[in-house]
């Protein structure tokens, strides 16, 4: 019998085995689980009863713009099949809509890749409608020129207000939304807090930009230009490279000549070029 519960730290061991088969194993969820259990919002499981045993999971957050966020759903590879991941889906958002309703979140969101055809069709179908569609530009590890090195490479600090930082451009073009590691929420005071605590403003070669690692380097090089686009994406690979294949940021469909530049230098995209990073609101009761 499958039965839903919040999740506890002592589940840890039934998320890695969730995660193993999920992305070829790179999966970020075992790196942030014990930080989601302490999050606001809830994190929900759905356990075999019959086992003791966390077969599949959905996380809801609360973000510091007052979006209620729904992300992080998995079933184990054992338990495909059964429905169990749209059933837990629906307790999540059953519960995500109690806290809409109560005035505890402003919106409910959620981003995905046009690929999990799966979750979009079952979202569209709950009255979720896709607000923004980006570009998920890539270039693997191999594509590095093999005469860099880190020490190519020069980190500093981005000394940046919080009130210059909410005005900047690369936020002024997507509608005040910061995509960032798969999560598209609008600048507050306590975000900008939390990047500066993370020290995820910094420069790289001049280039400003912001860097947060969730299991595995995503960033956002704020100039919108392929020289800054380029410089950051070169350092995570050859930072990181070991623990990942690929790298990606989001690009504007719009920017026609950058996506030109990106195509002549090895980039790639994860769906043809085509809009494929999607954003989506509940637009329903």
């Amino acid at each position: 019998m499958i039965v839903f519960r919040k999740l506890t730290h002592e589940d840890y061991d039934d998320i890695v085995d969730i995660s193993k088969n999920i992305w070829g194993g790179g999966d970020y969820l075992p790196m942030v689980f014990h930080k989601w259990v302490d999050d606001k919002g809830f994190f929900l499981g759905a356990v075999d009863s019959d086992k003791n045993k966390v077969v599949a999971v959905d996380k809801f957050s609360i973000l510091p713009d007052g979006t209620g966020w729904l992300e992080g759903l998995r079933v184990h590879i054992d338990y495909r099949g059964q429905k169990i991941g749209r059933d837990i889906a629906e307790e999540t958002l059953r519960i995500a809509k109690e806290l809409l309703k109560e005035g505890r979140v402003n919106k409910l969101a959620f981003a995905t890749h046009i690929s999990n055809i799966e979750s979009k069709t079952m979202m569209e179908k709950r009255n979720f409608v896709a607000k923004e569609a980006q570009i998920l530009a890539t270039r693997e590890t191999q594509s590095l020129d093999s005469s860099l090195s880190l020490n190519n490479f020069k980190i500093e600090p981005w000394d940046i207000s919080y009130e210059q930082f909410k005005h900047i451009s690369y936020l002024k073009r997507r509608n005040g939304l910061l995509p960032l590691a798969f999560v598209f929420q609008e600048v507050t005071e306590e975000l900008y807090e939390q990047i500066k605590e993370e020290e995820g403003f910094i420069k790289i070669n001049g280039h400003p930009g912001i860097f947060k690692y969730k299991g595995e380097p995503n960033f956002v090089a704020v100039e919108d230009t392929f020289e800054g686009i380029d410089t950051f994406m070169n350092y995570s690979l050859l930072k990181y490279g070991n623990e990942v294949k690929e790298v990606y940021t989001p690009v504007l469909t719009d920017d026609i000549e950058l996506i030109k530049k990106l195509k002549e230098n090895n980039y790639t995209s994860w769906y043809q070029w085509q809009p494929d990073y999607l954003y989506y609101i509940y637009n329903g009761q």
